[in-house]
């Protein structure tokens, strides 16, 4: 059992803001109505280097600019705070469902991410830099995730430039006629990094103690779940949370546990970690502890239940191997009427440049990725930046070309999905099983890794090996690129 009631070097936190994550919903596994989206970025502007001598375009200017800031004009009237109860970043974020309702972000960099929220209540709105041609970005999705990613636009020129976000008013074909078709502006990333959203049971999530769910027995979450009968809270509200594949029930969510002594490690690579969960009326504390570094006290308490909160953040690792461990403590808040603590998400950055299953080559500006065979559009769980593409036949093929000396595949793995075989540059990587038992299930995750090849163009392939189970294609990420 741990103890920290004299710990030195131990900061106590209540709470803690910043990354990108998570969600809820209903739906299933089965392919979802395509929607209006086109894959090619705008031809964006900006001001290019001059050629005689003169003043270069500005520097730039990378990080988090919230929706708050000076350097963001939302059109007057037409936009209202969003539901407090969720972890927006900077404590806060603004909707819309007001056709023609704008946002506008002037900002300096070669690259940018709209963070906002998609769900089933989520409409369509249109995206534009500079001016130039406007791309339509759907938000529904089954779950519902804020403080997400919603669109990156890369390829921007150096210099300065203005994103300009409109609300259309439309909704997705599969949403409901009662649908808002609303659009969330939370914030806006200047040149981040790739981040990678895991869920609570990722497979590189270990649970120690009485919220373990042992993978030799069948999982069937009952309805209403209390510690001794499942470790997972299938609230909607969490990432992931309230989303099942029939005829199984749900199996997304937030873990969580009451028993001081358990607890989680989770083995990553990246430069940063963050720890997504929820404070509470009945919040106990955990210790937090990356590698063998201090020890953080991380208070859960809160006068109200909040869901897809951001608990821990550490930054600037080094781009290797880390552990983060997270353990309940015996001790509490003294306002709280208990000792439970939530595990939602995992929110982990990393180098290099990630091109979604719809992106395409800035160096040709078609498709970076073509597809044959039977390929559907999904968006019925935590994707990255809301879609995949899923393989229901064997020898369907997904062929990404791209610049760089490191790739890694970005798939899933859970119990419905199947094998791939992967071939790089015409050579067979192999072949990997993506099975997992219930309740692990693994989203934005890379199935195959490889770094040091040869700087220049290069072809990686992933082809579906089963007809009785799928595969997705998420994204690909890029390392030692242009």
């Amino acid at each position: 059992m741990y103890r920290f009631m004299t710990c030195l070097g131990v900061v106590l936190l209540s709470g803690m803001l910043a990354s990108c994550g998570g969600g809820g919903g209903g739906g299933g596994d089965s392919p979802s109505p395509s929607t209006t989206n086109t894959a090619t970025p705008p031809n964006n502007g900006g001001t290019p280097p001059p050629s005689n001598g003169g003043t270069p375009p500005a520097a730039s200017k990378p990080g988090r600019f919230e929706e708050t800031d000076t350097s963001v004009t939302l059109s007057p009237g037409d936009w209202t705070p969003t539901d407090a109860k969720f972890g927006w970043s900077g404590g806060a974020a603004v909707r819309s469902k007001v056709q023609g309702a704008t946002v506008s972000f002037t900002f300096t960099g070669k690259w940018v991410t709209w963070i906002g929220a998609r769900s089933e209540d989520g409409g369509i709105a249109e995206v534009s830099v500079d001016g130039g041609p406007a791309r339509r970005v759907d938000l529904f999705i089954r779950p519902q995730e804020m403080r997400t990613p919603v669109v990156t636009l890369h390829d921007l020129s150096p210099g300065q430039h203005t994103l300009t976000i409109r609300v259309t008013g439309e909704r997705n074909a599969a949403a409901a006629a009662t649908s808002d078709a609303v659009v969330v502006v939370d914030a806006f990333d200047v040149e981040a990094p790739i981040v990678s959203h895991l869920q609570d049971r990722d497979p590189a999530a270990v649970y120690r103690g009485t919220w373990a769910i042992s993978t030799q027995t069948t999982y069937n979450p009952p309805t209403d779940p209390t510690p001794a009968t499942d470790p997972i809270d299938h609230s909607a509200n969490w990432s992931g949370g309230a989303v099942e594949s029939a005829p199984e029930g749900p199996h997304g969510g937030a873990s969580f546990t009451t028993t001081p002594g358990d607890s989680v490690e989770l083995t990553f690579r990246g430069t940063s970690i963050t720890w997504q969960g929820g404070h509470g009326p009945d919040g106990g504390i955990a210790a937090v502890q990356v590698d063998a570094g201090p020890v953080t006290l991380v208070d859960m308490y809160g006068p109200t239940q909040r869901f897809q909160e951001i608990m821990f953040s550490k930054t600037g690792l080094a781009d290797a191997s880390h552990t983060l461990t997270i353990t309940l403590t015996d001790q509490k808040n003294p306002a709280s009427m208990g000792t439970k603590i939530f595990v939602d998400a995992f929110d982990v950055t990393t180098p290099g440049r990630r091109f979604q299953e719809d992106d395409v080559d800035p160096s040709t500006g078609l498709p970076a990725t073509t597809y044959t065979g039977k390929w559907t559009r999904n968006i019925n769980r935590v994707w990255s930046e809301g879609a995949v593409q899923r393989a229901d036949a064997a020898g369907s093929i997904a062929k990404f070309t791209f610049t760089g000396t490191g790739v890694s595949y970005i798939g899933c793995q859970k119990n419905s999905i199947g094998p791939v075989r992967i071939t790089l540059d015409g050579v067979d990587q192999g072949q990997f099983d993506n099975f997992l038992p219930a309740p692990k299930e693994a989203y934005n995750h890379p199935i195959f890794h490889i770094d040091g090849l040869k700087p220049g163009p290069h072809t990686l392939e992933v082809q579906s090996l089963s007809n009785t189970s799928f595969i997705v294609v998420d994204a690909f990420d890029v390392r030692g690129g242009p």
